[in-house]
């Protein structure tokens, strides 16, 4: 270790110091010990530094010129961060606008020293302020406070990771507000979404995300929510449903085996099942009472069956193309179209063999349908057995004991 010491005295001394130097830089700026009559970018006791660009370095003379205990206050006065560095252009410290620091010397045996820092703290300003104000955060005065961005959209628009804590408010007609990716956003994104417009707004997730393990969220006309990314999808809270459009729609794809609804899902009354079933779709509601209307649009040689978890309550399964009026009573799931109609006519739908318009419970495919204009179809458990028509009737599978 070097050390310089008082010849008379035989006590470590320093060189003079400069009590206080105001350093404005404009480009990297090489400091000088205040020795051999050095007056210009000196190492005073305390540095105010104004840099006015972005990315400079304030480099520390050499450590081998002064003993070990050196010690310099480095203050950001300005609305630029810089870097103090030592001889070589080693990083000692990056201080932000607002930020003093004091930086002492504690090894002088190479040219760049070691150097240790303790940060004393910001300073109160408007620039400072407005440096530290990110999303959601607004500067007034010295102070940071609390700030949603107001944001009015009138056709589809796809949230960005920028849009952090900003408030979206709906005054188009139907249409979609596409959610980022929340890998991309990250845990603890978030925004708030209000469906101001004249009709339905869908909030539309990316790839595999969810909405509360839901494919999309719809919100009905004065609804609004807080959406939130967890990193791998998201989660809503203070949920504002309408109290003029009570109804929701939930879309589900399904391919067979058992699919038991969340109660998030199950508050939608209107369902509408998709997908290709490769075996029997079994869909378990939440042991409450609701009212439901379920669409069955799947495809494949197999049964959609809706029930609760409770032991020996009733099931209802729904043949594709055909939609119903359920109720679910906690433990029973019931088709609330039977009724006796008197005085009045009927009107069916269309049908078919596999899903005729007159079926019976426990045995929907077995009924009436319409085979064409003016002929109408018997069908026993999926196939016609039998056609009326103007020309006669038609018995394809023939009578036994006999033909016609």
């Amino acid at each position: 270790m070097t050390t310089y010491i008082d010849p008379y005295s035989g006590l470590t001394i320093n060189p003079s110091q400069v009590g206080y130097e105001p350093l404005t830089i404009s480009t990297d700026t090489a400091l000088q010990w205040p020795i051999n009559g050095n007056t210009t970018n000196v190492v005073a006791n305390i540095i105010d530094v104004t840099a006015t660009t972005t990315g400079l370095h304030l480099i520390m003379p050499p450590a081998t010129q002064v003993s070990e205990g050196q010690s310099v206050i480095i203050r950001n006065i300005g609305s630029n961060a810089f870097t103090v560095t030592d001889n070589g252009v080693n990083t000692i410290s990056s201080i932000p606008s607002g930020i003093a620091e004091f930086i002492y010397l504690t090894d002088n045996t190479t040219v760049n020293g070691v150097w240790a820092v303790v940060t004393f703290g910001a300073g109160t300003s408007s620039e400072n302020a407005a440096t530290l104000a990110g999303y959601g955060l607004l500067a007034i005065n010295t102070t940071l406070n609390q700030a949603y961005d107001v944001n009015t959209i009138y056709s589809g628009y796809t949230l960005q990771a920028s849009d952090r804590a900003s408030f979206y408010v709906w005054e188009g007609g139907a249409g979609t507000v596409s959610l980022p990716s929340s890998s991309l956003v990250g845990n603890s994104w978030f925004a708030m979404i209000r469906n101001s417009g004249t009709g339905i707004l869908t909030i539309q997730p990316q790839g595999t995300d969810t909405i509360d393990g839901n494919p999309s969220q719809q919100l009905q006309i004065t609804e609004s929510l807080v959406i939130v990314s967890n990193g791998s999808g998201f989660n809503t809270f203070a949920y504002g449903r309408s109290n003029t459009f009570y109804y929701t729609q939930l879309q589900v794809t399904v391919t067979g085996g058992t699919t038991t609804l969340s109660a998030t899902q199950a508050s939608n009354t209107i369902q509408e099942y998709n997908g290709t079933l490769a075996s029997n779709q079994i869909v378990i509601l939440p042991s409450t009472v609701q009212l439901y209307s379920f669409q069955n649009n799947t495809s494949g040689s197999y049964t959609l069956t809706f029930k609760t978890s409770a032991s020996g309550g009733s099931t209802l399964t729904l043949p594709q193309g055909q939609t119903i009026i359920a109720i679910c009573d906690g433990t029973n799931v019931y088709n609330a179209q039977t009724a006796t109609v008197s005085g009045a006519s009927l009107t069916l739908g269309v049908g078919s063999a596999g899903a005729p318009s007159l079926n019976f419970l426990g045995n929907l495919t077995t009924g009436m349908y319409l085979v064409g204009s003016g002929q109408i179809g018997f069908t026993v458990g999926g196939s016609n057995a039998l056609t009326l028509s103007a020309s006669g009737l038609f018995v394809p599978v023939g009578i036994p004991g006999g033909a016609f």
